[in-house]
């Protein structure tokens, strides 16, 4: 088996921190003791944005994790997902223009060799690199469509689904829970915090319920990932017991 992605449950983890800011505006909320309509208000506003640095930290920590994985596994170009080595090549031929420039030709040189001989299954792909960050400044779901297409997921939100754990009728299907869209909002309240000082009415409640919503998904997400570097190992296994044979 491939090395585990562990980002899932190290994100669970971290989300108890959000959830001691809204146990606190639980205890200001109207009617307790301790009421205070504005601490209350605060209290939810910083566990928003906790949530979402916290989720976009795993984003970025699972997509890290990911590439490790595939590394370690040392496959060729036919295992992997053909994306993944297509943005390591880009990336890679990023500096050739830099590296003529200035007169580096072995260096340029090194550059493509290096890619034909992975392209061409000469050499494993063991030392992929491929940005595992979101662009500078940039946040929401078109940020997180980009990271995961790059590592050969086209849509990670028609891809990764998430449903309620509410009870169903009998011959119900369960409800699929728009992350997409829960993302986007998330978002852009927290742009508004942040950048234009904004006081949005939010309540413990509904972030809790959006806080579990996304624990659901990170879930959900390594799995898939692991899924793939699994696969990609056994590919690799698989030809080589046949080969052996």
């Amino acid at each position: 088996m491939a090395t585990q992605i562990e980002s899932a449950d190290d994100f669970a983890t971290t989300l108890a921190e959000v959830d001691l800011l809204l146990k606190e505006s639980d205890e200001c909320a109207p009617g307790k003791e301790r009421a205070n309509e504005t601490l209350a208000a605060v209290l939810n506003k910083a566990a928003l944005l906790l949530l979402m640095g916290k989720f976009e930290a795993f984003l970025e920590s699972t997509a890290e994790e990911f590439l490790f994985a595939v590394n370690q596994v040392g496959a060729h170009a036919r295992h992997i997902p053909e994306r993944l080595l297509l943005e390591h090549s880009v990336q890679a031929v990023s500096v050739a223009k830099d590296k003529l420039a200035n007169g580096d030709v072995p260096g340029l040189r090194a550059v493509f060799v290096a890619l034909g001989r992975r392209w061409s299954e000469l050499e494993p792909c063991s030392d992929l690199v491929v940005s595992c960050k979101f662009s500078y400044g940039k946040h929401g779901e078109a940020e997180m469509v980009k990271l995961f297409k790059r590592l050969g997921i086209d849509d990670v939100f028609t891809v990764v689904t998430v449903t309620t754990l509410g009870e169903t009728y009998e011959g119900q299907a369960p409800t699929t829970i728009d992350i997409k869209g829960m993302v986007n909002s998330l978002t852009g309240i927290r742009n508004n915090i942040l950048h234009q000082d904004e006081s949005p009415t939010l309540t413990s409640e509904s972030l809790r319920q959006q806080s579990a919503a996304l624990k659901m998904f990170a879930v959900e997400l390594v799995k898939l990932l692991q899924t793939t570097a699994n696969d990609v190992e056994q590919q690799l296994e698989a030809e080589g017991v046949a080969n052996a044979g």
